[in-house]
């Protein structure tokens, strides 16, 4: 068992990135769902939507921080034995993730500064982000309504991502989800997927077949 060399797995700062990002993001959802579905005393659920309104503002500085690390960091190599759909389809994958975070968050933000009661995102340190758009209740009510829609998309989106990474982890039994984990060992070299007959068992020359 080896560890896994530094081309063959992403950067501390992309994991660190990517954990903080995904670790926010299910608790933004997490607690829009909460809010919205289960919480009935107003003082409680104002709380909340202030408290969702701080965490939206850290996950749109972190889409930030990914993305324009993302321009120069180098991506390990996908496994030689990740069909090109694949491929194709993790990378299309991730850049929906990206502008679905980025829509979500603008469109949360739009509904904010345009709301007749336009309260600010509050920061740590008393600063605040500025209303910038004009209270519009028809637009604040537009907003309000996407940005639902768009958090169960969302969620589906983070959904298929996970199922992605287990799939590969446990079926395909590759180094994809160890690429992103921190003080992780690669799987043993010398026995790869495509080394074994369809339906699993052992390769041909294992069992003595001629």
């Amino acid at each position: 068992m080896t560890t896994l060399s530094p081309r063959r797995r992403w950067s501390p700062a992309g994991q660190a990135l990517h954990w903080l990002s995904a670790a926010l993001i299910l608790f933004m959802l997490g607690l829009g769902l909460v809010m919205v579905e289960f919480v009935e005393d107003p003082g409680r659920r104002f709380e909340l939507y202030q408290l969702h309104k701080t965490c939206g503002a850290f996950v749109f500085l972190l889409l930030a921080l990914r993305t324009a690390w993302r321009l120069f960091a180098v991506a390990p190599s996908p496994p030689a034995t990740m069909p090109g759909h694949e491929r194709l389809l993790s990378r299309t994958v991730h850049v929906v993730l990206y502008l679905m975070i980025l829509a979500i968050t603008l469109s949360g933000y739009v509904m904010i500064s345009s709301s007749p009661l336009p309260l600010p995102v509050e920061l740590p340190g008393g600063l605040a982000v500025p209303n910038l758009i004009a209270p519009d209740y028809g637009l604040s009510e537009t907003m309000k309504t996407l940005h639902h829609r768009l958090a169960w998309v969302l969620l589906g989106l983070v959904a298929l991502h996970v199922l992605a990474a287990l799939k590969h982890h446990f079926w395909d039994r590759d180094d994809v989800l160890r690429q992103m984990l921190p003080l992780v060992r690669a799987r043993r070299e010398g026995r790869s997927p495509v080394d074994r007959p369809p339906g699993g068992g052992l390769p041909a020359a294992e069992r003595g077949d001629r």
